[in-house]
């Protein structure tokens, strides 16, 4: 079966091919890949040029790495399959980044974006770089996030998808406050002015901005209850997670999800999910290491098998799904846990 993206780099070789066919012929041009992931390789000298093609509901999409000495320089993804083939001849000819930069808006498209906002929002706010100074982090490829971290609260600004405008993020110790997209560089300086040279709290920013979307989170930070918060909220979206489920258990672990909660358990254990488990924990952050204890609910034909994992492990085979006294005893062990 031949996919899409080996015809779109295929066609895109024919003419890389045929534009360096009169070149020196030290141009070596080659298409390579297997299955979806398909890249022609440019090279001449120390300049070389990585294209992959991607196959979108748009149509065709070309992801250039501009090279040199192997280290990737600059990257650029555009539709356009003649912009990419004259860029990579100007990179191979010795044309400089400022010149690719000039002639090709694609090359570096959000990089440069998100510099020329660093320096608006210094402009605007000058007190900024003394609470919080803007750091341009490269994630590889062509991703990119702007990051302001002060010593406990945050902003991230970074691209997602095919979206204009970036996406702002507030934190606070890690801990995402609200957000909003980045399409207005005043609101965006004046928002962030009080966030991070002000610290704000979230209260005044509802009044100061009715507009902005602030999490319930962000209550428990104010009242200086960040992880109960945090727990509190965790428990609501995986009350949402199982509610998109439709199979035959999920009344039943909406049930015992209820009952866990009206026990006060959601505001001292992290609930998350793995496939369609429930597991929950002392854990900090989201995402829980290997080390950490836990308790894991796997469901499966009306029953639950109930595992903890800790000092030592103890399971529950094909318990009925509810809180009963043994699940009970598993919970209150987990909950004489430090908060790791």
């Amino acid at each position: 079966m031949q996919y899409a993206e080996e015809s779109h780099a295929k066609d895109l070789y024919r003419d890389l091919a045929t534009r360096f066919a009169s070149a020196d012929s030290a141009t070596n041009t080659v298409v390579e890949g297997a299955g979806v992931h398909w890249k022609c390789v440019v090279k001449r000298g120390d300049a070389a040029c990585e294209i992959c093609c991607f196959d979108t509901r748009r149509g065709t999409e070309y992801l250039t790495s501009f090279e040199l000495k192997t280290e990737s320089v600059a990257c650029g993804r555009t539709e356009s399959k003649s912009g990419t083939v004259d860029a990579v001849d100007d990179w191979l000819s010795g044309r400089d980044l400022a010149e690719l930069y000039a002639r090709f808006p694609f090359v570096d498209r959000r990089k440069r974006a998100l510099e020329s906002l660093r320096r608006e929002l210094n402009r605007l706010t000058p007190e900024l770089t003394n609470h919080a100074p803007g750091e341009l982090i490269h994630g590889g490829s062509d991703f990119y996030k702007l990051a302001f971290e002060g010593e406990e609260r945050s902003l991230q600004i970074s691209f997602y998808g095919d979206d204009p405008w970036p996406n702002a993020t507030f934190l606070w110790d890690g801990c995402q406050m609200f957000g909003f997209q980045a399409d207005n560089d005043d609101r965006l300086a004046d928002v962030a002015e009080r966030w991070l040279c002000d610290g704000a709290m979230p209260s005044e920013l509802r009044t100061e901005f009715p507009w902005l979307e602030i999490s319930e989170v962000a209550d428990y930070y104010e009242r200086g209850n960040p992880f109960e918060g945090e727990c509190v909220t965790s428990w609501l979206q995986i009350e949402r997670f199982f509610q998109g489920f439709e199979f035959v258990e999920v009344p039943q672990i909406l049930a015992l999800i209820a009952e866990m909660r009206e026990r006060g358990y959601d505001k001292h254990l992290r609930a998350g999910q793995s496939m369609a488990s429930l597991i929950v924990s002392r854990s900090r952050r989201h995402g829980l290491r290997e080390d950490q204890s836990s308790v894991a609910f796997f469901f499966s034909k009306g029953a639950m098998d109930v595992v903890y994992r800790g000092d030592e492990e103890s399971k529950i085979k094909r318990s009925e799904i509810r809180l009963t006294p043994q699940v009970d005893t598993l919970l209150t062990r987990l909950m004489s846990k430090d908060v790791d």
